[in-house]
């Protein structure tokens, strides 16, 4: 933080900016835009002020059709260009950590942010701006940046294009015909997102053929060494719809564009043809003295695959129509270009249709750009030995051809299974919008939010190019990234939070080297509480406890440092407590406290578990007396209120604020028993949704007169969860501007503007807990809302926006599908269990576990209880497996078999919970069925 002139720290970009536009004038502004791409709303009636002046109405009017939509099956979403939902839509199509490529919505490959780390924000400066925190890059944060404003494929700037694209050639009554595979060749185009896969169809009159494209990097959870190859799989599917025999020549280009924004130093950019056994590629590099050491050096690829002799291949398509030329059997294998000028390579085949018949082409598009040259002055930079470390290819890796070489060589295993596992993913009775906004926050690991070295060490901004160090009080809210790729998040745990973050006193570093460890400024409360919470969460999806046995100590270290903060010992929280809204509250508050008290749980089961006995006894005497007192002197007999010792600093008082049961919401994740009392959660929820949820927030933003923010990530006519409400009052004193006070000093933040927020990421948690809690409709009411304000009509789907793109708090959205399941996992236990929240009757689901994932099927009939646990990769340790019956049923029998062989087992029900324990631990393997038949009296 900075002195009272400056925000809390500009070079992050965190906080909230001002600038000489109001965000009421930026609101008036934005919503004719807003009202014109607006959908026609199902499911609410106008915003009306309730009595006593609170501007959300308590009743949300929600229709019975909007009710039922939530939980239908439904069919996929499909965006189309007769609708105009094709423009803003940018799906990222790269492996994780390996820069950012999206796919656009006619299938077009575009934002080639694959050569670097940007360090900057796009957007203008304002220029008559004068104090240097008001000369931010706004474009992507302030007044909504790309919320606002979404990029288009057509809008694009030079830094990220690359001429690129695929075409076919055909013959039509004697004479040779050309048409793109993209909007300006077909008219009739529909897109499919389902990250990581991108499936596009292509129609047009008098054609005599149709197209399909299923676009994907190579992703399989568990594996990251797999997940992040720096290539894209372009898989065309054409079939025959004539009655006439029919050839095609299909082809694709690529330009050179290697070290893109290098201009100071004459080179040469070089363009190879290579042909193997399995494949043909156009292989581009660079040369020039000292061009190594630059940004963007490296090399790219386009390959074709199956066998080279049918394959025709041009590095240099320098005719006017180069898109044809790339058809012709003429052409150099190898061209030099000064890289003043643009140097384009092309490749095609040839298939021939009979009337009918339908045959694949697959392309491979690769990259090799892992140095992070010229990064001075850079908060990535910040990184002890960054200028020695790579991306996490090169460990694999020498190049781009190389990459292709080893995908096209296991083609069959590394795209089967990837797709495999998107077949899994939607082989779910979930309905299909869920299981897509469940998922969709996941493609920030594929953003240039998420980077990996090639030490295995994982660095993450807050959002692309935003606000260092996998800080920890965003990263805690994500829970995709630990059940796809919980490696990643042990290592984190490790190497970063108990590595290089910890402190002497035990304080985790908030941004690890980023920030001075031994700041106060450094350490986030929340930050350490959830990642207390998340170490607990990394020994679940583990195979055994040795994760947790090399951690415990530090894990130990951190909770004292957080206990001595409670001086009195009564489970409450009232010092300084720095968190994720930038700033320091003080007094004790439900959000911080419970915590507190979830952490203090987590850690006794891990002190049970590592036989510590004392500090298990140590944090269970605290838990009683913090669950008393949160109730008695912060429950207002509605909700969770903030008792600041004055109203100096930035506060909340008696305003519902989003994350005030936030360590209850956690304790779920990580199946904890309850750490707040039943009937207060229960009631804090349903004041959340009373006075929270707005089904117009964007003009509830604009109509709240106390507090002035700069940002808005939801528009007038779109509904969300606001960040915090005042219906009793208070909203005058929450935000008098100061954000802290360390050793006598006042700390500044801008004028406060979060509470007046929608931001997806907190929206999530809240989804989660009310699923979790029972409370179904309002729950996936808030998450259909985020997924509605993403539309495609209005914004690109598949980029999250909050601070900046693709941001790290909206891979809490993974959590309401946990919640949703029911899912509760012990790896090194050996335990599974699940507790269908939608339509448990006949249920069906993915699940991923420590070395394996399936799908797990539940139906229930009058006299029958029958589920299955289908194993699809990897392997499954289980010892322990456990689920609710409906309606307090009791069994009569049970039969347990495994790939039909009958198993032993002991059997226990306490309640509607049934646990079934293994009388030894089973393997299952990979194809391998769990059945379980349960006989109901």
């Amino acid at each position: 933080m900075k002195n009272k002139d400056e925000c809390c720290d500009p070079s992050s970009g965190c906080c909230s900016p001002t600038s000489g536009q109001s965000r009421r004038d930026f609101i008036k502004l934005s919503a004719m835009a807003a009202t014109i791409l607006a959908l026609p709303s199902m499911a609410f009636n106008a915003i009306s002020q309730t009595k006593g002046g609170h501007l959300i109405p308590a009743d949300k009017k929600l229709s019975a059709e909007w009710i039922k939509s939530l939980t239908a099956r439904g069919v996929p979403e499909v965006f189309t260009a007769s609708k105009d939902e094709l423009k803003y839509i940018g799906m990222p199509v790269g492996g994780i950590s390996c820069g950012q490529l999206y796919i656009s919505g006619d299938g077009r490959l575009w934002l080639w942010d694959i050569f670097q780390s940007n360090y900057e924000r796009e957007g203008p400066a304002i220029p008559e701006a004068t104090d240097p925190h008001k000369k931010w890059r706004l474009d992507q944060f302030s007044m909504g940046g790309l919320y606002a404003k979404p990029r288009t494929s057509s809008t694009e700037t030079d830094r990220f294009k690359v001429e690129n694209g695929f075409a076919v050639r055909y013959m039509q009554n004697g004479e040779p015909k050309f048409i793109t595979l993209d909007n300006h060749g077909f008219d009739t185009i529909s897109f499919r997102g389902e990250y990581p896969v991108a499936k596009v169809t292509y129609k047009k009159e008098g054609i005599p053929f149709t197209a399909s494209l299923n676009s994907y990097p190579i992703f399989i959870p568990l594996d990251v060494k797999d997940s992040s190859m720096p290539a894209t799989v372009m898989t065309y599917e054409f079939t025959n719809e004539d009655s006439k025999d029919l050839t095609l020549d299909v082809g694709g280009w690529l330009e050179n564009k290697v070290c893109p924004e290098v201009t100071d130093v004459a080179f040469e950019r070089t363009n190879n043809v290579i042909k193997d056994n399995n494949k043909t590629t156009v292989f581009m590099t660079a040369s020039g003295e000292g061009l190594s050491t630059r940004k963007g050096y490296g090399n790219m690829a386009i390959s074709l695959l199956n066998d080279s002799k049918d394959m025709h291949a041009v590095a240099s398509l320098r005719a006017n129509d180069y898109k044809m030329e790339m058809f012709d059997k003429k052409g150099s294998n190898e061209e030099r270009l000064d890289s003043n000028e643009t140097l384009v390579g092309g490749l095609s085949t040839t298939i021939r249709l009979k009337p009918g018949e339908s045959k694949k082409v697959t392309f491979l598009v690769s990259w090799y750009f892992p140095y992070y040259n010229e990064v001075s002055g850079s908060s990535i930079g910040k990184i002890n030995g960054i200028d020695k470390l790579k991306r996490h290819y090169a460990k694999y890796f020498s190049d781009s051809n190389e990459v292709a070489q080893y995908i096209v060589n296991d083609f069959n295993r590394l795209s089967g299974t990837t797709l495999t596992w998107n077949k899994t993913w939607y082989d779910s009775t979930l309905p299909y919008w869920f299981l897509d906004r469940a998922f969709i926050s996941l493609d920030c690991l594929a953003s240039q939010t998420s980077h990996l070295f090639n030490n295995d060490r994982f660095w993450g901004w807050e959002g692309v190019d935003c606000c260092t160090g996998t800080c920890t009080h965003v990263w805690m809210y994500a829970q995709g990234l630990a059940r796809i790729f919980p490696s990643i998040e042990r290592d984190n745990r490790t190497r970063v939070d108990y590595g290089i973050s910890l402190n002497n006193e035990g304080a985790i570093s908030m941004r690890g080297e980023n920030f001075d460890v031994f700041s106060k400024s450094a350490y986030a409360v929340d930050g350490q509480l959830g990642t207390i919470i998340r170490v607990y969460r990394e020994h679940q999806v583990c195979a055994d406890d040795s994760f947790l046995i090399n951690i415990w100590p530090s894990v130990k270290k951190s909770m004292q440092f957080i206990i001595k903060q409670d001086e009195d010992g009564d489970g409450l929280l009232e010092g300084r407590q720095p968190h994720t809204l930038d700033a320091a509250w003080y007094g004790p508050m439900g959000w911080i406290s419970s915590m507190y008290l979830a952490a203090l749980k987590a850690c006794e089961m891990m002190a049970l578990e590592m036989n510590d006995p004392a500090f298990a006894n140590t944090c269970n005497e605290i838990i009683p007396k913090g669950q008393k007192n949160i109730v008695d002197k912060l429950f207002n007999g509605e909700y969770f209120i903030h008792l600041p010792p004055d109203y100096e600093s930035i506060n909340t008082n008696d305003g519902c604020h989003i994350d005030q049961i936030l360590g209850q919401s956690f304790a779920h994740q990580v199946n904890l028993p309850d750490v707040i009392p039943q009937r207060e959660t229960k009631k804090a929820l349903e004041s959340l949704w009373k006075y929270n949820f707005a089904p117009d927030a964007g003009q509830y933003a604009l109509d709240h007169e106390a507090i002035k923010g700069e940002r808005t990530y939801v528009m007038p006519g779109e509904a969300g969860l606001m960040m915090t409400t005042w219906p009793l009052g208070g909203d005058d004193k929450a935000v008098p501007g100061m954000a802290d006070r360390v050793d006598d000093k006042e700390f500044w933040i801008g004028p406060g503007g979060y509470f007046d927020e929608c931001m997806n990421g907190f929206e999530y948690q809240v989804a989660s807990h009310m699923v979790s809690e029972g409370m179904l409709t309002e729950g996936l009411s808030i998450m259909k809302s985020v997924h509605d304000r993403y539309n495609a009509a209005k914004r690109n789907p598949f980029d999250e926006v909050e601070c900046s793109s693709h941001y790290a708090r909206s891979m809490a959205s993974y959590g309401v599908f946990i919640a949703a399941c029911g899912y509760s996992y012990h790896g090194p236990k050996g335990e599974l269990g699940f507790a269908p929240k939608i339509n448990p009757e006949n249920f069906k689901s993915p699940f991923t576990t420590a070395e394996g994932w399936g799908t797990f099927t539940q139906k229930v009939e009058k006299k029958e209880h029958s589920c299955t646990i289908a194993l699809k990769y990897g392997q499954l340790r289980l010892k322990q497996f456990s689920l609710e019956l409906f309606e307090n049923r009791k069994p009569r029998k049970v039969a347990v078999s495994l790939n039909d062989e009958k198993l032993d087992y002991n059997f226990e029900q306490s309640g509607n919970k049934v646990t079934i324990e293994f009388k030894s631990d089973l393997m299952i393997k990979s194809s391998m069925v769990l059945k379980m038949e349960i006989t109901l009296v």
